[in-house]
């Protein structure tokens, strides 16, 4: 194991653990709310008003977390730290600043957004009510986005991955005192609470990195203006991901009450792997590859692209392979009490079955993406996003027509596979041979061990299909999770083989001490 690798595996076992506990509070936090609200008018509401943030909150988003790491380390390598706290904090009025007018912006076009849903009079009302208490997040998204940006750019992860403990527990909790009573606006006021909890914490790791605030909103300095060349095709490229969510959720509000609701907590079920597994390590190599780039050191950079890759696309796989034939008995174990219904599993399990195969696209494209980034090519992603999110959306329209919520998830599957081929293969141009012939031999063996996995879930599925969803699905996942385990020891997969290496490294080296 190289030197430069040590510290990231050290980070990333660190940022696994502290992700896994925010990701189940999360997962909880789904099924709190599924319970409490069930699938409807409300959770249809709720559901167009964080779109609406996240869509408004884009461009101080893409700005902190995509084009300000690389200019603060570029600014601190090359003039000292006090010039890069500057530039920092300028990034942070700015950001404010922008979030403040987008406030105003959003609550004035909250009602034109809302005509062109497929939502009733009362889902409309509803869903105005949420928006107006939503937009209130901004401002405290500007702060929540620099801090992760700031401490990210320092390599300091702890901070940024634990932040959504809190938002989890504060939106919990508010859930459960409001009970269903309370109806959308308690489901609105607990995430602004869970929002405003994300800030809070970051008031214990600033200090550490020596941060000190010091007010400044110039949009006229060097670094700003070269941000900008570069931020306008990320924005781009992000806009038109955003994009094809509004599609999405537009298209099922129109399949009926539920559906919107039904498509959102569907999808949260593979973001869970996602935000446990690919987004904190891809966000920490993020900061690692942009270090090296700094150096021109692409060799470095690309070897810790492709071990990543690897090493996560391990993980992803069999979790596909054991999830697929096992989805309805996961969003029953998940969400199926309360106001939640049988008639809303099968839909949500319709859903959620078709939005698997995506975690394979979408791991690879998060770190082609971020390998991208840290070149400062932000155009040739905006280029790939473009013609892959086309063809997702047309997909969408013609596969809901006849699939229903099915098809718009499978469209998404479909969309997210293209991205990253589209990525790779212009990576390729620009910088001629990758060495990915390992990672490739490495993959193929992924997907010989997938098959046996897939007829050991299939067998134990069906010799338990007398027992409850939770039994059945724990039978598969063990036994298919070992099946696929023992596959790759066979034969001699790279990722498993180097963690027995280091595994056995590290107890010789326990003994010797």
């Amino acid at each position: 194991m190289s030197k430069h690798h040590q510290p990231i595996i050290k980070s990333a076992l660190i940022i696994t653990i502290i992700a896994a506990i925010s990701s189940i509070l999360g997962f909880l936090r789904e099924a709190v709310i599924a319970s409490i609200f069930g699938v409807g008018a409300v959770t249809d509401a709720y559901v167009i008003s964080v779109r609406v943030v996240a869509t408004a909150g884009l461009l101080v988003f893409v700005y902190l977390s995509q084009t300000f790491i690389p200019t603060y380390l570029r600014t601190r390598e090359e003039r000292g730290e006090a010039d890069a706290l500057s530039v920092a904090n300028n990034a942070l009025g700015i950001s404010l600043v922008i979030n403040i007018v987008l406030v105003l912006l959003v609550l004035i076009s909250a009602p034109l957004l809302l005509s062109i849903t497929g939502f009733d009079a009362e889902q409309r009302t509803f869903a105005h009510i949420a928006i107006s208490i939503a937009a209130l997040q901004l401002p405290i998204l500007a702060f929540v986005h620099f801090f992760v940006g700031y401490l990210s750019a320092r390599k300091s992860f702890l901070g940024p991955n634990f932040m959504g403990i809190p938002m989890n527990i504060v939106i919990i909790t508010v859930c459960l005192i409001a009970g269903t009573q309370s109806g959308i606006v308690g489901l609105s006021i607990a995430g602004l609470l869970g929002a405003f909890a994300q800030c809070l914490i970051f008031l214990i790791w600033l200090p550490k990195e020596n941060y000190r605030y010091k007010l400044s909103v110039r949009f006229n300095t060097p670094e700003v203006r070269s941000d900008m060349k570069i931020l306008m095709p990320a924005l781009v490229g992000s806009a038109l991901l955003e994009l094809n969510a509004w599609v999405d959720t537009m298209i099922a509000t129109y399949l009926g009450e539920g559906n919107a609701a039904a498509i959102n907590f569907a999808s949260r079920l593979p973001n869970f792997v996602q935000g446990l597994l690919v987004l904190p390590i891809a966000g920490m190599v993020y900061a690692y590859m942009s270090e090296h780039a700094a150096k021109d050191d692409t060799e470095k950079m690309l070897d810790i692209l492709w071990k990543t890759v690897r090493t996560i696309l391990f993980l992803i796989i069999p979790i596909i392979v054991i999830a697929i034939p096992s989805s309805f008995d996961i969003v029953r174990i998940v969400y199926q009490r309360g106001e939640f219904t049988s008639e809303a599993t099968l839909l949500t399990g319709t859903a959620f079955m078709w939005y698997l195969p995506s975690l394979l696209g979408l791991t690879v494209y998060a770190f082609l993406l971020r390998f991208f980034y840290s070149l400062q090519d932000t155009k040739t992603p905006m280029f790939c996003s473009a013609v892959a999110i086309s063809i997702n959306v047309a997909l969408s329209i013609w596969l809901s027509g006849f699939m229903g919520i099915g098809g718009i998830a499978l469209a998404t599957s479909i969309g997210s596979g293209l991205s990253s081929i589209f990525l790779l293969l212009f990576l390729r141009r620009k910088m001629g041979p990758l060495g990915f012939g390992k990672t490739a031999v490495d993959l193929l063996k992924m997907a010989l061990c997938a098959i046996p996995c897939a007829a050991a879930v299939l067998g134990a599925g069906h010799l338990m299909a007398e027992q409850s969803s939770i039994v059945r699905f724990g039978a598969s996942t063990l036994v298919g999770g070992a099946v696929y385990l023992i596959a790759a020891f066979v034969l001699k997969e790279m990722v498993l083989r180097d963690g027995i290496q280091l595994l056995k490294a590290r107890l010789t080296r326990n003994r010797a001490a």
